[in-house]
């Protein structure tokens, strides 16, 4: 346990080299839920609801704050928004490219870190 609360510790003051983490972790601690809960659903289901982003996070953020966050994390090139097919008001989010590249840095390390 002591080993995980030192990578956790090390982690988070460490290396913010990588562009896309640095965005999710510089907003307090709903950026970091956020890109968690971008990159669960993303290797779960693909792609995300907007609408369900915000009921999972609401907890955490005003609708308006996560909203504002979404669009900066589009605005970076870090999340994709695309309108349903179905129903053009309805908007889906998943990671760029980067995102899931940096993502899978970062998770490697943390498991190879606390095993």
């Amino acid at each position: 346990m002591a080993k995980l609360a030192k990578y956790l510790i090390n982690d988070l003051k460490g290396d913010w080299s990588k562009p896309s983490i640095k965005f999710f972790r510089s907003n307090s601690s709903y950026g970091y839920i956020i890109w968690l809960t971008i990159m669960d659903n993303y290797y779960r289901y693909g792609s995300l609801p907007i609408e369900a982003l915000v009921g999972q996070t609401e907890r955490y953020a005003s609708r308006r704050t996560i909203l504002d966050f979404v669009n900066k994390g589009v605005d970076a090139g870090f999340i994709e928004k695309k309108n349903s097919n179905d129903d053009r008001r309805k908007f889906f989010i998943h990671p760029t490219k980067i995102t899931v590249q940096e993502y899978n840095e970062w998770s490697t390390e943390f498991i190879k870190n606390i095993t």
